[in-house]
């Protein structure tokens, strides 16, 4: 099937959502973070067992998010035997119509590992930042953040597809 666009519509026959959108727009901005500044999306310790998560955006799949002020997120009570990793993301839902920030808990182990991120048509999430959470700990401390933005698999920075600009 071919498809063009965008054209204005004559009595009604040019008919498109954000999908079509989205989806031309993916294909000239990668997702990612922007790197507009270095605490861009940047999680810290809120107070207790809480994180803030700085001002900034980001692109993911055709979609953009802003964050104009640092936002708090909650984690859950510590085990009071084992360790986990938790992971902070950004998510897209197609099915919620929205990008938000959430926190993935991870399972108490020994050998605690961070939740998987979730890469669906309907759920695409970045990972931000993983949280070691100690056992019985009642704060988060900022050497149990390891800032995952940086890193390509995870996350990354916006990069534009269009490499050169002609006169």
């Amino acid at each position: 099937m071919e498809k063009s666009g965008f054209f204005n519509s004559s009595g009604g026959d040019r008919l498109y959502d954000a999908a079509d959108f989205a989806g031309y727009f993916s294909k000239l901005v990668t997702s990612g973070i922007f790197y507009t500044a270095a605490s861009n999306l940047q999680v810290t310790p809120g107070s207790g067992m809480s994180l803030s998560v700085a001002a900034g955006s980001a692109w993911i799949r055709g979609y953009a998010y802003e964050n104009t002020d640092a936002l708090q997120l909650n984690l859950s009570t510590a085990d009071g035997v084992k360790p986990r990793l938790d992971r902070v993301v950004l998510r897209l839902s197609a099915a919620e119509r929205s990008v938000y920030l959430a926190v993935l808990t991870g399972t108490p182990s020994d050998n605690p590992a961070a939740p998987a991120l979730t890469r669906t048509n309907d759920t695409y999430e970045l990972g931000l930042a993983e949280i070691l959470i100690p056992k019985g700990a009642v704060s988060v401390v900022a050497q149990n953040i390891t800032d995952t933005r940086l890193n390509q698999a995870l996350c990354g920075l916006v990069n534009s597809l269009v490499s050169a600009v002609y006169e």
